[in-house]
């Protein structure tokens, strides 16, 4: 297996993911900010990572510029039991998800 990052560059709302669904360790979501593209990013996200689990990142989370990160995540965080794990890095603009076993 191939050690490696590979970079998804578009517009997440056409993008084609279904040759990366399940076979990600680590995926950053920094996207477009607004409150419906974070949260289809986040679904995205989730639906990437391996069924064993892994990591995902947001950028943007708590930052006046981009309101819609922040709302969506927090929603997320407190509806979905996926999401129960979110935490914000302290000092930073990063929201962080470990998901799988712990």
């Amino acid at each position: 297996q191939e050690l490696g990052i590979v970079q998804l560059l578009g517009d997440s709302a056409v993008f084609d993911y279904s040759p990366y669904l399940g076979s990600m360790d680590f995926v950053f979501v920094d996207g477009s900010h607004s409150y419906d593209y974070v949260k289809a990013d986040t679904a995205t996200a989730l639906r990437l990572l391996r069924p064993t689990g892994g990591i995902v990142v947001w950028h943007d989370y708590d930052t006046p510029f981009w309101p819609g990160v922040t709302l969506a995540l927090n929603e997320l965080h407190a509806s979905d039991p996926a999401m129960a794990g979110l935490r914000h890095v302290r000092g930073t603009s990063l929201c962080v998800l470990r998901t799988g076993p712990a």
